[in-house]
């Protein structure tokens, strides 16, 4: 019976390190959705959806802050009067899970080649080089992950024909 009860215990302990390691790819999968959304024009419901009801999208730099639903997909609906154009490259993801396994912490890297209309006139655009440092809260409701909070920290935003060298930081 000893042999038995070890094999059952092993055997639930390869299925929560399973799980776990699904749950860790499934949030990475989440946040890269987000970034096919932010490149398919700004899909602004897609966008919305991957947040719970009361998500937070916190940007600095080129971003802003939102909360909720309609408050993100208006947003994100803006948006592309601002970025026409841009190609989210996610890297360098580390998901935390919390031991509950409902929810995770993600830091995510940024690296996004965009246009950016000016505000003055949006005729005049700039290709620009853009990176961020994320750090996200995730939830796990009814088997689904969301972003709880999406808060991302710009690094970067430099013209393409200057460089980060040139011109380290554009507000």
């Amino acid at each position: 019976m000893s042999d038995a009860n070890e094999a059952l215990r092993a055997l639930a302990a390869l299925e929560a390190r399973l799980n776990r390691l699904e749950d860790a790819r499934a949030v990475e999968q989440l946040k890269y959705r987000y970034a096919a959304h932010c490149d398919n024009s700004y899909d602004a419901q897609g966008i919305a959806s991957l947040f719970t009801p009361d998500g937070r999208w916190v940007v600095d730099g080129e971003g802003g802050s939102s909360t909720g639903h309609a408050e993100i997909a208006e947003h994100f609906k803006n948006l592309p009067k601002k970025i026409p154009w841009a190609q989210h490259y996610i890297i360098n993801p580390q998901v935390e899970l919390a031991e509950d396994g409902l929810s995770a912490t993600g830091d995510f890297r940024l690296l996004c080649l965009c246009t950016i209309a000016h505000t003055d006139d949006a005729d005049v655009q700039d290709a620009v080089i853009l990176t961020v440092d994320y750090t996200d809260r995730f939830v796990k409701r009814d088997g689904q992950w969301y972003f709880q909070e999406l808060r991302g920290s710009t690094h970067q935003v430099s013209n393409w024909d200057q460089g980060w060298v040139k011109q380290p930081f554009r507000d």
